[in-house]
């Protein structure tokens, strides 16, 4: 691999992407959610799987003598690890694609957001700790300065001293704090909709029976709606259907 830094790079962002991405739900939608939060899983795998020889080296003296730094990365990387682990399996018990009948649902997805919001936390303070490095490589291969270009084509490659100073660490720590903070955001809200989808619900299927006796008492009048939100996508509604392909879900249509 020609620049692996870069490489290295450019998938630690595709990673810090995909994951603020799946946390904002609303923007998403369901499915699409479902297959980010794998594609995320896999690329974190694939992630700790390139720096595996320094996992297993660490991990060989980890008790006996090694520098405080590693201990500290190596701290955050085994959290990061159980951290994704444990939002991929919360992910996958509330999914679609198991369909569990779960008696407490509400209880997973809280698990499942709890996982994402402290996995985030740490995500960010790795990000705190390798700003040096992620700002040299982004001026050097990512975004590099005009007299980095002027070189000539044939000339050998020449090592350049890449200065950071505070000033790169502080847009740095501020544009991922800021955009961190708003998938946080969007991630707890989405958790107080589906406590208030789950209620909806509830009361919902506890008033069907009134209804359909209403609705049969009239003549005139035989429309029972079992969910009155009358969602037009999936968002955080993981009963939502929609058999007539209408672009609306069919427990807040009228039974026929």
């Amino acid at each position: 691999m020609q620049n692996k830094p870069k490489t290295n790079w450019i998938i630690a962002a595709m990673l810090f992407g995909g994951f603020l991405l799946a946390l904002c739900l609303d923007l998403t939608g369901l499915p699409v959610h479902q297959w980010l939060g794998l594609a995320v899983g896999a690329l974190a795998g694939y992630h700790l799987a390139v720096h595996g020889r320094w996992v297993v080296a660490v991990t060989g003296r980890i008790i006996g003598r090694t520098s405080r730094r590693a201990r500290t990365f190596y701290a955050i990387d085994a959290g990061l690890a159980v951290g994704f682990a444990a939002i991929l399996v919360t992910g996958a018990v509330i999914s679609t694609w198991l369909d569990l009948a779960l008696a407490s649902y509400t209880a997973w997805r809280a698990a499942h957001v709890l996982a994402s919001i402290l996995t985030l936390a740490l995500v960010l303070l790795k990000i705190g700790l390798h700003w040096r490095w992620i700002a040299s490589v982004a001026r050097r291969s990512i975004l590099p300065t005009s007299g980095a270009g002027s070189r000539p084509a044939s000339a050998p490659p020449v090592p350049a001293a890449i200065r950071v100073d505070r000033r790169d660490f502080i847009k740095l720590m501020g544009g991922v704090s800021v955009v961190a903070m708003l998938a946080g955001v969007q991630a707890l809200s989405g958790s107080d909709a589906a406590r208030t989808e789950a209620s909806s619900a509830a009361q919902a299927s506890g008033s069907t029976n009134t209804l359909a006796s209403e609705s049969s008492g009239s003549a005139t009048d035989s429309c029972a709606v079992r969910c009155r939100r009358r969602c037009s996508y999936p968002g955080h509604c993981r009963r939502y259907t929609d058999a007539n392909g209408n672009g609306r879900c069919d427990l807040g249509e009228c039974l026929s």
